[in-house]
């Protein structure tokens, strides 16, 4: 398999400029091949502390115009595990750091449906799309949104599947979400493991080589034959996941800057950390940002990733797509939780486009989240309830839309933990497995011995790091793993 008719590459090409939903479908693939890395990343303090317990805190950061980003600015994340700096692994959002990432443009009420080809799609084209910029993506991980009915939270299953993005010609602030749910694969466990049918291949070549028309059966039931060499095999689970992952739709919800009356952004301390955990960038620190706006927004739509359907690419509008009686159309507070450095981007892109927002960031002008004077409650229960928002309805294609399944922000990996305990039963190395179960979830070690299934070394190594547990405490298990991770 040559590198110019890998199927890698050739998604790559298909997708070209769209580099947020590329690095969505990538993180999708680690999430179906990698348990471990996977397991892994909800030891990441970052995500662990970015939660509801922020909002006890009055670590409230202050944004000035020294925060502002450059004109050329564009998103870039480390596309490794532990984040060390290295150019090579630097991913951009921006082609060559000269042309600006865009996104296809949210449409307005009334406009017309711009008719659109394959190619227009793969190349900026002002009538779909608008330049954009994304400013929180791999450490987004949750949104809450209160203030409706009921307190709605979205969270990220696999990196990139929450991003926010501001978009500069309209002033809005944008969260874009991906549906696909992350299915783990055992495809590791030889001739063993289920090949994908041909149909979900086929789904994968009707837009790869069909320039997005192709006629191949998406409806064959039989499975893929296996070709006796492991990667080919593997990349038929990638033709797979990507011919879903393609067909499957990106939901978009947006904020007016105009309409944000209250902000604040809250780093959560990390003084009750261990000195060998303490963080080493902003990256490595939770955060929250919270926006409080004036009336309820109505900015929904949405669009599939790439389809074969014509027009089915762009965005277009919808009802609110949001889980629960109207959250999204109810809501008066939203809250951002990542890392500190993502929360800091992304309200510092809004204080530059908006001169109120700049000041209420600044603590100058009239802020209804405001820490003082007072103190202001931005628990969930206390956020205003205005009602619904009743200025626009949708119609048209509306009648025809189907609602996401809400289980596809519920942060969880379908299988992720059925594949990781068999990936752990096949290493027969009793000290070996034990030291992969605490490098990937030091958590689950402790249990081990309350499974009546363990085997007896299991059984007595966990015993042993239970010990040290009730000598040292759990951080000193967690030091040991973090050591290993960095050996390893």
């Amino acid at each position: 398999m040559s590198y110019f008719t890998h199927p890698q590459f050739l998604t790559r090409q298909e997708l070209v400029n769209k580099r947020l939903d590329y690095q969505a479908l990538n993180e999708a693939w680690r999430a179906t091949l990698e348990p471990f890395t996977y397991i892994s990343l909800e030891r990441l303090l970052t995500k662990k502390e970015a939660n509801e317990d922020i909002l006890e805190t009055d670590n409230v950061i202050t944004i000035t115009s020294k925060d502002f980003p450059p004109n050329n600015f564009c998103y870039k994340f480390v596309d490794d595990d532990d984040d060390d700096v290295d150019n090579d692994n630097i991913i951009s959002f921006a082609q060559n750091d000269r042309m600006e990432e865009y996104a296809d443009r949210h449409p307005t009420q009334g406009a017309p449906i711009i008719q659109t080809d394959t190619q227009n799609l793969k190349r900026f084209n002002s009538s779909i799309h608008t330049p954009i910029t994304t400013t929180a993506s791999k450490y987004l991980f949750s949104v809450v949104l209160a203030g409706g009915d009921e307190i709605v939270q979205l969270k990220a299953s696999y990196r990139h599947q929450l991003s926010i993005r501001i978009d500069k010609e309209t002033s809005c602030l944008y969260l874009d979400c991906f549906e696909y749910k992350a299915t783990c694969l055992d495809v590791l466990r030889g001739g063993e493991s289920p090949m994908p049918t041909e149909g979900e291949t086929n789904a994968y070549g009707n837009i790869i080589f069909g320039n997005g028309r192709g006629d191949r059966d998406e409806g064959a039931t039989r499975t893929v034959a296996r070709s006796g060499d492991t990667h080919n095999d593997i990349m038929e689970h990638y033709k797979a996941l990507v011919g879903k992952f393609l067909n499957s739709r990106v939901f978009q919800l947006g904020i007016s800057l105009s309409n944000v009356k209250g902000i604040r952004l809250i780093a959560m301390p990390t003084d009750h950390r261990s000195s060998n955990r303490q963080p080493d960038s902003d990256n490595d620190i939770a955060a929250v940002l919270i926006l409080e706006i004036a009336e309820p927004e109505d900015i929904f739509a949405v669009r599939t990733v790439r389809s074969k359907r014509n027009n089915a690419d762009s965005f277009t509008l919808c009802p609110d797509w949001l889980p629960g009686n109207g959250t999204g159309s109810k809501t008066s507070r939203f809250y951002f939780y990542g890392s500190l450095t993502e929360m800091k981007s992304t309200a510092a892109h809004m204080a530059k486009l908006s001169i109120d927002i700049a000041n209420m960031l600044e603590a100058k002008g009239s802020n209804t989240l405001a820490l003082s004077p007072g103190i202001i409650s931005v628990e969930y229960d206390a956020a205003p309830s205005y009602g619904s928002n009743k200025k626009r309805r949708v119609d048209g294609e509306s009648n025809a839309f189907t609602r996401p399944l809400p289980s596809a922000w519920d942060g969880n990996i379908i299988n992720i933990r059925e594949v990781f305990e068999a990936s752990l039963a096949r290493e027969q190395n009793p000290a070996k497995r034990m030291m992969l179960r605490m490098m990937a979830d030091p958590l689950s070690v402790i249990a081990v011995n309350q499974d009546p299934n363990s085997s007896a070394e299991d059984v007595m190594l966990s015993t042993m790091l239970g010990q040290q547990v009730a000598r040292e405490g759990m951080d000193s298990v967690m030091d040991m793993s973090m050591n290993d991770c960095a050996q390893s």
